[in-house]
């Protein structure tokens, strides 16, 4: 069975480990509302479609959704159709999520919900019809903030770079570091990018990932190669918006 689930989850997911750290004024207006979708395929097969929506209005909270759709190909084979969503508040010096959920609308049972209490440093989740709560460290974040917060801290030229992210009921850290430069074909012309490996715990790195600094690091190219076969995620389109308010 195919499963598209881990595309969202890079874009997801980072040896310093950084908690609240200060954003400087070349990089608070980076997070700009945009929408974005992208392709997915294996090797050549084409596997689904990615849709990224942010928004943020004048308050500093933020919404961050990501919608899996799988292709016919990929219907095929039972993928699952997949929602993401975090929200949470952008402040001067920290990206703060205040709840993160993952629905898998194929299966009833693989949906998981995150509350933050910040007041109690804790995060509450329910999964299964199970719910419990575990202690979190000041700016660990969920598995998708981390990819709003990763293109803040590549703006000011970070180049090793790790997370605290609440993952799957566990706290997990994350690493993204900066192999250099790369220019590659998108469908906005050939685009100068940061090449970038991202690693989970002390494992091998997983996901390589360009970021396209001249859209304000946005990924546009995201591959993955597992048992032998490379799964790759590019954009197709981007539309940058105005704040709401």
């Amino acid at each position: 069975m195919i499963r598209l689930r881990y595309h969202s989850g890079w874009l997801l997911g980072i040896t310093a480990l950084f908690c609240c750290m200060p954003l400087n004024a070349d990089t608070e207006g980076l997070l700009k509302p945009f929408s974005a979708t992208f392709s997915v395929k294996r090797n050549v097969i084409p596997l689904g479609e990615l849709m990224l929506e942010f928004s943020l209005n004048e308050k500093g909270e933020y919404h961050y959704n990501a919608h899996t759709l799988p292709g016919m190909l990929a219907g095929w084979f039972s993928a699952d159709e997949i929602i993401e969503v975090s929200q949470g508040r952008l402040t001067g010096d920290a990206i703060q999520p205040i709840s993160y959920t993952y629905k898998d609308l194929g299966n009833e049972n693989e949906r998981t919900e995150l509350v933050f209490d910040w007041q109690a440093d804790k995060v509450r989740t329910t999964s299964g019809g199970v719910t419990w709560s575990q202690p979190i460290a000041s700016g660990t974040q969920d598995r998708l903030s981390q990819q709003l917060l990763v293109r803040l801290h590549l703006a000011e030229g970070r180049e090793d770079i790790s997370y605290q992210v609440a993952d799957g009921g566990k706290i997990k850290r994350y690493r993204f570091l900066v192999e250099g430069e790369e220019e590659i074909e998108t469908p906005f012309g050939q685009i100068n990018c940061l090449r970038v490996r991202r690693s989970k715990e002390s494992r091998k790195p997983d996901y390589t990932i360009w970021f396209a600094p001249s859209l304000g690091y946005l990924p546009v190219q995201i591959e993955r190669k597992r048992s032998g076969r490379l799964y790759r995620m590019v954009v197709e389109t981007i539309d940058q918006k105005e704040s709401t308010d």
